[in-house]
């Protein structure tokens, strides 16, 4: 037998292997106290919780709640508040009691504030600052914290890079706070020329027209950080950085010195990719695009680009991979109209549509839009195009499409206009957007009749989403749940009396985007075959939807999906019956990528009609349904 220091060495072993039984024991928290927190309610304290009864025992949750607590309690003035835990295991059940001891302390209450050194910025502006604090309430040092961060800003963006500000606290009558400032203001500074480093091919006027600065002007940190993103969303430059140099002979003036380096203007590539489309519901699919061009002509920020490529859909009735669409694109981009941040593309593009349950078509367009955007949640754009449809046979004549093939030349323009404040493109767990577009089109017809079809007619397309993150306790757990809602109408208002109006104008529904649990846009109007079911899609002139979908966390980045959605397309708004309302239910499962969740959805129909081709449906879509 060897040792190592006797009796000591026994005790250590016997605590080491008898933590390990109790790591190897599987402990469930019985009970949690909460001793001594007299000022609060112990159902308040309780939310702040992470453990709790009935659970698996962690003790990282322990640590966490002890943080929690203590963090409550100095918000609310117990500047010395301190938790103590300790814990109860019971070895034959696995039963754990936890015991939180707060011990409060003094309360301290805010009671005035106290500016010294300020000349430039008024004491009442600085005190504005802390507007939504009340004198005598609890004093929370974080919130001092954050207000002395805003009275850095306010005098960095008033031309002040150097202020020096220094926090004190002052205790008066035990219990009441004096917040004291010491400010040391510093020079003044003004931009008096700005240098570029490191240009090669962009031209001076696309970095100053990008700048919120001039000569002359107070300096800012706020408008230098708007600039940097300003010149960084030209695409051009890999790196951006501004730096300040005081003139030797007068310190309150300074070169603003703006280091770039650039991107090499002639770029080629191959990207595959997520293709997903709201406006036509084509279902979600894989596009694989060789693409190339120049992001900056002749140093003017200008910019060309051609991107040919087919894209990929798994169909899961034939369980076959179809092509729905192949697409030749060419982009010229104009990034400032009218000396304003306002980029105008122009647009020219054929493509060969195949979906999968209408006809086959190819359109051949060309469009120019401007779009603007007022600030980080609200953009407009506006369009000005042509384009020409042609309805295709597939190997032969579909008879009971006679009346759409032919050529059509359609004329449009549009307004489209956005207020987005989703927390996330990809995955949005809070916020909204709604949007609205209006087009007017003018369409000429040419049948394979003979016959020829002048057409005038509006088009309204509005949604509006909701994701609302939900607390709620789901079996034991507390997920970060979200409620995702949507609703989305359009309308075809025709000037006149009309024939059929071209494919491509039409709405369509069913599928991964809209109503799961029906085949891609086999829900609405559609021909049927001898059998009397469902084989392709006519579209409709009337389109609404509605959908409510719970997103829960798994593990890893695996998200579960619980919905319903509802919906139809109506050939002519005459034919509107709020009883045609179809409903789906069904589930479905995400992995959150880089790229957007891929996810696979299984819908079930709800309300069957006997034309319908299955029960049920499966779908693979890239992003969320909406």
């Amino acid at each position: 037998m060897i040792k190592y220091g006797g009796t000591p060495v026994i005790i250590f072993l016997l605590v080491f292997c008898g933590t390990l039984s109790l790591l190897a024991q599987d402990l469930e928290v019985k009970t949690i106290h909460l001793l001594n927190g007299v000022s609060f309610d112990r159902g308040e304290l309780e939310d702040l919780l992470h453990s709790e009864e009935g659970d698996d025992f962690d003790t990282r949750l322990v640590k966490l709640d002890k943080i929690l607590l203590t963090n409550f309690y100095r918000k609310h003035g117990f500047l010395t508040a301190e938790v103590r835990d300790s814990l109860i295991i019971e070895k034959k059940t696995g039963d754990v009691t936890i015991y939180y001891k707060i011990v409060e302390g003094r309360r301290y209450y805010l009671g005035e504030f106290v500016f010294s050194g300020n000349q430039e910025l008024g004491t009442q502006k600085l005190l504005g600052v802390f507007s939504d604090l009340k004198l005598f309430s609890p004093f929370n040092e974080a919130l001092i914290n954050e207000g002395k961060r805003k009275i850095e800003d306010l005098y960095y963006n008033s031309g002040k890079p150097y202020v020096e500000i220094k926090l004190d606290y002052e205790f008066e009558q035990d219990s009441l706070v004096i917040v004291k400032f010491s400010i040391k203001e510093n020079q003044t500074i003004y931009i008096h020329d700005v240098a570029y480093i490191g240009l090669k091919y962009v031209q001076q006027f696309i970095i100053r027209r990008e700048l919120e600065l001039k000569k002359g002007d107070l300096y800012s940190r706020a408008k230098l950080s708007t600039s940097q993103q300003n010149i960084y969303s030209t695409g051009l430059f890999d790196f951006v950085r501004f730096e300040i140099t005081p003139l030797s002979e007068d310190s309150s003036r300074a070169i603003l010195n703006i280091l770039v380096q650039e991107r090499d203007p002639r770029w080629i590539g191959l990207r595959a990719g997520f293709a997903y489309e709201q406006e036509q519901s084509y279902g979600n699919r894989i596009e694989l695009t060789a693409e190339g061009g120049h992001r900056n002509l002749f140093g003017t920020a200008r910019s060309i680009s051609l991107h040919l490529g087919p894209s990929f859909w798994y169909d899961f009735d034939t369980k076959k991979i179809a092509i729905p669409e192949n697409s030749i694109v060419f982009n010229f981009v104009e990034p400032w109209i009218g000396y304003t941040r306002t980029p105008g593309l122009f647009q020219a593009s054929y493509r060969q549509h195949k979906p999968l349950n209408s006809a086959d078509f190819d359109v051949i367009s060309a469009s120019f839009q401007v779009s603007h955007k007022f600030s980080d949640y609200r953009d407009v754009s506006g369009t000005i195009g042509m384009k020409m449809v042609e309805v295709l046979s597939s190997g032969k004549l579909d008879t009971t499409l006679e009346s759409d093939i032919g050529k059509d030349r359609i004329y449009w323009i549009s307004l489209y206009g956005r207020r987005d404040s989703k927390n996330n493109f990809f995955h949005p767990t809070n916020g909204s957007m709604t949007d609205l577009s209006v087009s007017f089109s003018y369409t000429i017809g040419e049948f394979s009749q003979g016959v020829k079809d002048d057409q005038q007619y509006f088009t309204v397309i509005s949604s509006w989403q909701r994701y609302q993150p939900l607390r709620m306790k789901l079996f034991g757990l507390r997920p970060n749940i979200t409620l995702a809602t949507r609703l989305k109408g359009g309308g075809i208002f025709e000037l006149g009396h009309t024939k059929d109006l071209p494919i491509s104008e039409l709405f369509f529904a069913g599928g991964a985007t809209t109503v799961r649990g029906y085949q891609e846009q086999l829900l609405g109007p559609a021909i049927l075959d001898e059998n009397g079911i469902k084989s392709k899609a006519r579209g409709g002139k009337l389109l609404l939807l509605m959908n409510a979908e719970l997103r829960i966390p798994l593990i890893w980045l695996f998200v579960a999906e619980i919905f319903i959605d509802g919906g139809n397309v109506w050939r002519n708004k005459s034919d509107f019956n709020p009883h045609d309302i179809k409903f789906t239910s069904g589930l479905g499962l995400a992995l959150l990528t880089p790229l957007g969740p891929i996810r696979i959805d299984y819908g079930y129909k709800l309300m069957k009609e006997a034309s319908d081709r299955t029960n049920d449906a499966y779908h693979l879509g890239f992003y969320f349904a909406f």
